[in-house]
């Protein structure tokens, strides 16, 4: 007797009616569902049937020593769903530390009045935070790392790189870990990072996907932090290029490097990992260059890049080549984006800080 035949069209209908957190989740079950829901038009038709919105939240320095930050909404989003911001976190001096970009969850610092330190981790959809307990090393943060890692019941890790104590010289080669898992909420220190001595970390925001943290090294290498193992491994990414930059591409791993064709052309040529557990590249498609000094900062879609240069932040649609402005940089002002999809689902987040105000 032979198998039913999947009707894949059924399939992408109902997961266009999940909340955009779930949809990742439940795709990966099967591969060309999990191809078809990284498209354009299903993003759009899963964001209008589930009132989602995605973005950037770019964060600048203001006056004084304040982070300054605001939500730029990407070209296709219904103008209803505006106001979204962290003006609803405790009063202090904010700043967003990391996010995972696919369930809408921000980790910030705030400076209190009272010079106090927090560490907050919020929804700013649903305006719902939680303040976690500050680390117990007193040392010197270069790069957090978030991860959700369950929906029901909301659970999540935090990644904490940070210099020896004394330590103040780029080039070392060696960082305290710390992990916050929210199922205990608390910290704990782990084995450190310890790099080769010709090689050293990138301090940049980390790509997630698929249960694993990634930086880049100098030397081009992956830096892998694994969020159920909690241990690290290390491996190449293709030689070919220069410039790496990871990103996520269809849930996965992914680089871009730029080059030169003989015709003069500029390209930034996209790969992504085989599988999560494989460190095989398969090239994916050369995406044009549109002016100097960019990047690609995000893959909203499998045909949609996010390009950030110095004065702007613009989507090219890598199949009509056509490219759409969404923001214009202040003339001398540094952003830091951090890319942003959520729906509006609560999560119990509440309800985990009101048992750890119980305790």
């Amino acid at each position: 007797m032979s198998s039913p035949v999947i009707d894949q069209d059924m399939i992408i209908e109902i997961l266009s009616r999940f909340p955009a957190s779930d949809v990742g989740k439940s795709s990966v079950l099967n591969k060309e569902c999990n191809k078809r829901s990284y498209e354009s038009w299903f993003l759009n038709l899963n964001r209008d049937r589930t009132n989602s919105i995605s973005g950037y939240f770019a964060q600048y320095s203001g006056r004084g020593s304040n982070c300054q930050t605001r939500f730029v909404y990407d070209e296709k989003t219904v103008s209803e769903n505006n106001g979204v911001s962290i003006d609803f976190l405790p009063p202090g001096k904010i700043k967003i530390e990391a996010c995972d970009a696919s369930h809408g969850i921000l980790l910030c610092v705030n400076e209190t009045r009272s010079s106090v330190t927090e560490y907050i981790v919020c929804k700013p959809t649903t305006k719902q935070y939680q303040i976690i307990p500050n680390p117990t090393m007193q040392t010197c943060a270069v790069s957090f790392g978030l991860a959700v890692n369950q929906l029901n019941p909301f659970g999540y890790k935090i990644l904490r790189l940070s210099r020896l104590p004394g330590v103040i010289n780029r080039s070392h080669r060696t960082f305290v870990c710390e992990v916050f898992d929210s199922d205990s909420f608390r910290w704990k220190r782990i084995k450190n990072l310890r790099l080769p001595r010709n090689d050293g970390l990138i301090l940049s925001k980390p790509v997630h996907a698929t249960r694993f943290l990634h930086w880049l090294s100098w030397d081009g290498n992956v830096i892998r932090f694994c969020l159920e193992t909690e241990t690290w491994s290390f491996f190449k990414t293709p030689n070919f290029g220069v410039a790496p930059t990871l990103v996520r591409y269809e849930g996965k791993l992914g680089v871009s490097r730029w080059w030169m064709t003989g015709s003069g052309e500029g390209l930034n040529r996209l790969w992504v990992l085989k599988s999560s557990f494989e460190k095989a590249w398969v090239k994916v498609k050369d995406i044009k260059r549109i002016g100097r000094g960019e990047h690609v900062l995000w893959t909203p879609s499998n045909d949609m890049v996010t390009l950030s240069s110095r004065d702007r932040l613009c989507v090219y649609n890598v199949k009509s080549e056509k490219l759409s402005m969404i923001h214009m940089k202040k003339e001398g002002t540094d952003y830091v984006w951090f890319p942003f999809r959520s729906d509006y689902e609560r999560v119990n987040m509440d309800e985990s800080r009101e048992a750890e105000n119980r305790n």
